[in-house]
């Protein structure tokens, strides 16, 4: 007897054992729905989803792939007790394998319930009413604006599509718009924290040179000091020592600005 595309094999038997041939399977399973869930993430969050086929076609299969998922993990549990309780019949089962299968089988398990959980969030009955609630206005505007024409079903509602198409990209190129504005204040700070820098390197370097001009001005008051004390003792050498003393800040000057 057949069922869910598996061949029934007892579980105690100790020449067939089922385990192997429904992990693999069940691994594919998930890779499938993981990919299937991450669109149907992207389009709870992009698209209107009372009106988008692909989001409501997604939620259908996930809700089937995770019910089938949660009977094969029940049928992998079912071998997993029946080695446990004989374990005399699978000798080539040692406890590290089956301490391995318990935990892909709580590890499946994980994955169902973050999925079914996924599937009835807060969040996502939120933005669900939501997009019913725009569909609503929509249809209301939409039936005040051709109340007069001769409007079949089919084309009402492909007016309505268009209409919430066009709400959906215009709020994608907002996103953009402030996705380019967010990017344009990052380099605004970088340019910002470079100018800081350049700042505070022009700060570091005239506070140098104010303290190279105070020594070179010491250094001038001691020199003047000394030239004033050898001009009131020699007064026959004071044109010499004048000439001297100009020389003397010269030199100073020049070691102050270009030393």
């Amino acid at each position: 007897m057949a069922s869910d595309g598996y061949e029934q094999v007892e579980p105690n038997s100790p020449v067939d054992d089922p385990f192997h041939i429904v992990k693999e399977r069940i691994q594919v399973s998930v890779r499938q729905l993981e990919a299937d869930m991450a669109t149907w993430r992207e389009l709870l969050k992009r698209t209107n989803t009372n009106i988008n086929a692909a989001f409501q076609r997604l939620t259908r299969s996930a809700k089937s792939q995770l019910k089938h998922l949660k009977a094969n993990t029940r049928k992998l549990n079912a071998t997993i007790t029946a080695v446990e309780s004989q374990r005399s019949r699978f000798p080539g089962i040692d406890d590290i394998e089956l301490a391995d299968r318990k935990q892909f089988v709580t590890q499946t398990r994980a994955v169902i319930d973050g999925y079914q959980k996924l599937l009835v969030d807060p969040a996502t009955k939120a933005k669900k009413a939501e997009d019913r609630r725009k569909v609503a206005q929509l249809r209301g505007a939409t039936m005040d604006t051709f109340a007069s024409t001769d409007f079949t079903s089919g084309e009402f509602e492909r007016t309505l599509a268009e209409q919430q198409q066009q709400q959906e990209e215009m709020e994608e190129k907002q996103d953009m718009v402030l996705d380019d504005m967010s990017t344009a204040l990052q380099r605004l700070a970088l340019t910002a924290e470079g100018i800081d820098c350049e700042l505070a390197e022009h700060k570091e370097l005239i506070q140098d040179l104010d303290a190279q001009v105070d020594r070179a001005r010491g250094r001038m008051d001691v020199v003047v000091k000394g030239l004033e004390m050898l001009l009131g003792v020699k007064g026959g050498n004071k044109i010499i020592c004048l000439a001297l003393m100009f020389l003397m800040v010269f030199i100073l000057l020049g070691i102050a600005i270009f030393g």
